[in-house]
Order: structure tokens, then C-alpha cells, then sequence
């Protein structure tokens, strides 16, 4: 067990199998946090005959049920001795507004909360790496999500686009203040901007988002390009002790949007910890 183990949602499918497979390939112990477990069982199959690395496993979990993430989460923890690396990859577009079992708004709860909720779960786990590391799957359509604590679900009105953007937006100041609290760590939090990339939900959009999606069809990244910064943030010394940035094409880019402030990221982290009851 002397091998870097990385955690990724979403990874049956677009950048997260990419992702999953690149740091098979590097020796990781890879693990899979999969919703469909007949599907996991494939692509891991896929995973281990394409790099050699038998060391690929999955557990399961819906990102709309906290409980099955709290399940996920005592469930690694007993089969492994700690966590190296945080890939909170999974993310979903919704064309209307649908609460998941917890009763939040369902592009909300798992693009955002799920990974505030799994990380909460599992930073005891980090702490026992020599250098762990969190790595929240954001987009540059950040910068034109709005945070309003009285509608960060659509309560008040909800487009496909604004709740998009501001569960990107919530998981930018999220892994900011979350890089702040860790500062006397050993554990390090970025965001990452994959590009524009091909993937399963980018083809299988809806509504304004479909059109979108096939416009910047031709100027749209292969999901191995759009993987490489997250394994470059997974293992790169250069990334070791980065933390809190923002990151495209494996480089720290500014964030750009007014809503990035203390005040602001005080209020989503209480929020979500109320969210979560913890």
C-alpha cells in the first residue's frame, strides 16, 4: 500500500475515466466512486488491461443522497490506510429544477455540496498522507454565476445556466476558503478549469446548453486534454505546495469575479455545513 491512493467521483465516464486511467497508469491505487456499479465494474476492466495496474477498485454512491456519500466515506476508510488525493470530479446539467432525496436542488447538491460533503468525511484521511491534496472540478463559467444565499438552489427563480454556474462558483469559493482553513496542514485544496471538453454531458445536453454545447463543438478538448491538469495537480511536485488557486491548462490563472470575498465564503461554508448537519 506504499502507492499514492487517489479517490475520483464521477469517473466512469468523459475526464474522471481519463483521469482515473492516466494515474493508473502512473501506479496509483485508483479508486472509483461510481453511482452504477455494473458500470464501474466495466470501466475498471477497461482501466486494468490498459495500463497493467490491477490496483482499481470502486465503491458506490449517489451524489444525491448525503447518506450514501457518509456510507462511501466509512467504507474507504476501513479498506484503506489513508488518502493521498481528492478528485471531486462529478458534475451534472440540469434542465429544470429537481430536488434530490435530501431535498436540495439537484445541480446544486452534486456540484457543489457533495463535494463539500465528502471532503468534510474524509479530511481525516488526508491528514494521514504525507501531503494530501483536493482537487474540486470547477469551470470558467464561474464568472457568471451569481452567489445569493437566499437562492442558491433556485428557490426564488432558476435557468439551467444560473444554477450551473453558481454550483461552479460555490465550489471556487469553497476550495479557496477551504485552502485557507488548511493553511497549518499538510493538505492542499485547488480548483480546476478543464477546458471545453467532449464528454458524455457536454453531447447529452439540454436546451440552451445543448446549443452551446454544439457550437463550441469545433473548438472543444478531447477528455484527455481535459484531464491533464487534474492529474498534473494529483502528482506533480511543482503542484505540492500550491494551494487555494485556480487552475487551467496546469497553471494558476486569476480568479475574476466580485463575488470571491471572505464575507461571502464565510456564509457558503456555514451554510453547507448546516447543510450537511455537521
Amino acid at each position: 500500500m506504499d502507492r499514492p491512493i487517489c479517490l475520483i467521483t464521477g469517473a466512469t465516464d468523459g475526464i474522471g475515466k481519463v483521469t482515473a486511467a492516466e494515474l493508473a497508469r502512473k501506479g496509483y491505487t485508483v479508486v472509483l466512486a461510481a453511482r452504477n456499479e455494473a458500470k464501474a465494474a466495466t470501466v475498471i476492466r477497461e482501466i486494468v488491461a490498459s495500463t497493467g495496474n490491477r490496483d482499481v477498485g470502486y465503491l458506490t454512491a449517489d451524489l444525491t443522497s448525503l447518506a450514501q456519500l457518509h456510507r462511501l466515506a466509512e467504507t474507504f476508510t476501513a479498506r484503506y490506510p489513508r488518502l493521498d488525493v481528492l478528485i471531486n470530479n462529478a458534475g451534472v446539467i440540469m434542465p429544470q429544477r429537481v430536488l434530490t432525496r435530501d431535498g436540495y436542488e439537484t445541480t446544486f447538491q452534486v456540484n457543489y455540496l457533495a463535494q463539500f460533503y465528502l471532503t468534510q468525511l474524509l479530511l481525516g484521511e488526508l491528514e494521514k498522507s504525507r501531503q494530501g491534496r483536493v482537487i474540486n472540478l470547477s469551470s470558467s463559467v464561474y464568472r457568471a454565476g451569481k452567489f445569493d444565499p437566499d437562492n442558491l438552489q433556485g428557490q426564488r427563480r432558476f435557468s439551467t445556466i444560473g444554477a450551473y454556474a453558481a454550483s461552479k462558483l460555490c465550489v471556487l469559493l469553497f476550495t479557496i476558503e477551504l485552502a485557507h482553513r488548511l493553511g497549518p496542514t499538510r493538505i492542499t485544496a485547488n480548483a480546476v478549469h478543464p477546458g471545453i471538453v467532449r464528454t458524455p454531458m457536454m453531447r447529452g445536453a439540454e436546451g440552451v446548453f445543448r446549443a452551446i454545447s454544439y457550437a463550441a463543438l469545433p473548438f472543444s478538448l478531447s477528455p484527455e486534454k481535459g484531464a491533464a491538469t487534474s492529474v498534473f495537480l494529483a502528482g506533480s511536485p511543482d503542484a505540492a505546495l500550491t494551494s487555494g488557486q485556480y487552475f487551467t491548462n496546469a497553471k494558476p490563472k486569476k480568479v475574476k469575479t466580485d463575488h470571491n470575498t471572505p464575507e461571502n465564503r464565510d456564509v457558503l461554508w456555514n451554510l453547507s455545513m448546516d447543510a450537511c448537519r455537521l
